[in-house]
């Protein structure tokens, strides 16, 4: 499906402007009724009802965390959406360096503005090896709800 990069980078956009709000309600809206989502940790979640409720619930007790774009990428000709980002937790090390690992997100646009699949991709080792750094600098604390 050919679509217009005007119309990739205005979806991307408001899914970028609702996850950094921590809008996951507002970020489900996005999907169509039969959307896949991919986390790497969560494994697969089908269907909006699905989504909208692993958006909410995977992300609860996060606000600490950031999730910088290093890198965006379109592909007009599939409606693919490609992005670059950081799992960061909270703070910096004690030599001012960030936990954080690096990910990736593959989503496919749907048309009329929604998406039928995302697919949230990093090395889930890292990301526990980091976290489990992050709590022995922090007198065992957890950067998410326990």
């Amino acid at each position: 499906m050919a679509v217009e990069l005007a119309e990739l980078e205005a979806v991307y956009a408001r899914h970028r402007t609702l996850h950094e709000a921590a809008d996951w309600e507002g970020l489900g809206d996005l999907f169509t009724e039969d959307a896949s989502y991919l986390d790497s940790v969560y494994g697969w979640q089908h269907g909006l009802p699905t989504i909208r409720k692993f958006l909410a619930d995977s992300m609860r007790g996060l606000d600490d965390w950031e999730f910088p774009i290093l890198a965006v990428a379109y592909d007009t000709e599939s409606g693919t959406i490609l992005n670059h980002w950081m799992n960061r937790l909270p703070g910096t090390r004690p030599d001012g360096t960030f936990y954080d690992v690096p990910g990736a997100s593959v989503l496919t646009y749907a048309g009329d503005g929604k998406i039928s699949r995302q697919m949230d991709l990093f090395d889930t080792a890292r990301m526990f090896a980091a976290i489990e750094e992050w709590s022995a600098d922090h007198d065992g604390a957890k950067p998410y709800p326990t």
